[in-house]
């Protein structure tokens, strides 16, 4: 052991372990890289969902990520004014960021709920079943018709009777239909996506609301809400560079323009030249053809006079 720390002390130092701004000297700021600029606007979700389920879908959405949550840092941020945060634009880059992971899991939530609807299903009745429940209601139309008979006869007894059979058999009815129904009902927790049961206990309801994910994903959420309610303006020297490449791309478009209208001008010149030509060739056809009636006049009026 002692020769592997004489080592290290070797490679990187005797003070390797020592906080970076003891290290170097110099004082940490949020702004430098190593440190989290999502966690200083509030919520980071590497860090909201560490050691959860969503973790892997945080990961796959966004990627890996190996920045620093530091507390001392956000209150470095805390202090700035609005129109300094903007500045940075590092709200901007969480709007976005949560924008990209809310969309996902949105997906994800409607095909849980394709699923759960899928499953919700009740099974179809069989061709003896349905036999069965045809029988059941011809036998039920009867009976009503049997009880209000004897209701206006004044056969108490008999229509007594009536109702306790339709009620029975409505009672098999209801059976039979819910039988076809699985035991116990899924859904899709409308924040999270989580599946949960019909048959969960309320302590367990209550240690979904309560627990890191859903607090997760609804801070996140709500976050997302503020943001776009303040649209934030990305960095500055962003916000520079998107507006060369505006008036780039205005630019481009009046060449455009310029190009398509010299281009359909063009194409109006030669579309008239073509119709110019064109009627001359029909005037040379109707000359030569009246040349050709003409000579065959002349030869027809010659045999005659021979």
């Amino acid at each position: 052991m002692d020769e592997q720390r004489k080592l290290l002390d070797q490679l990187m130092g005797q003070d390797r372990d020592l906080p970076l701004e003891e290290r170097t000297g110099r004082k940490k700021k949020f702004s430098d890289p190593q440190f989290c600029k999502y966690y200083l606007c509030g919520v980071s979700p590497w860090d909201t969902f560490k050691n959860t389920r969503s973790s892997s879908d945080v990961y796959r959405v966004l990627g890996e990520y190996d920045k620093t949550c530091d507390d001392e840092c956000k209150e470095q941020w805390e202090a700035l004014t609005q129109q300094e945060k903007d500045e940075y634009g590092y709200e901007y880059d969480l709007m976005v960021l949560l924008e990209k992971l809310v969309q996902e899991a949105n997906r994800k939530i409607e095909r849980a709920k394709d699923r759960v609807a899928r499953e919700n299903t009740p099974r179809p009745f069989t061709d003896s079943e349905k036999k069965q429940v045809d029988v059941w209601v011809e036998e039920l139309r009867a009976l009503d018709e049997k009880a209000d008979k004897a209701a206006d006869e004044g056969e108490v007894d008999a229509c007594e009777a009536a109702v306790k059979r339709s009620v029975m058999l409505k009672k098999y009815k209801e059976n039979m239909e819910q039988a076809k129904y699985s035991d116990k009902v899924t859904s899709v927790c409308e924040v999270t996506g989580i599946l949960l049961s019909s048959k969960d206990s309320e302590q367990r309801k209550l240690d979904h609301v309560n627990g890191k994910q859903y607090q997760g994903w609804k801070s996140i959420r709500e976050k997302l809400e503020e943001l776009k309610r303040r649209n934030p303006p990305p960095a500055k020297g962003r916000r520079q560079a998107n507006g060369r490449s505006e008036r780039r791309r205005d630019g481009e478009a009046y060449r455009d323009r310029d190009r398509n209208w010299n281009r359909g001008r063009d194409y109006r010149r030669r579309d008239r030249d073509r119709d110019r030509d064109r009627d001359r060739g029909r005037d040379w056809d109707r000359d030569r053809g009246y040349q050709r009636r003409e000579r065959r006049r002349s030869r027809s009026r010659e045999r005659s006079y021979r």
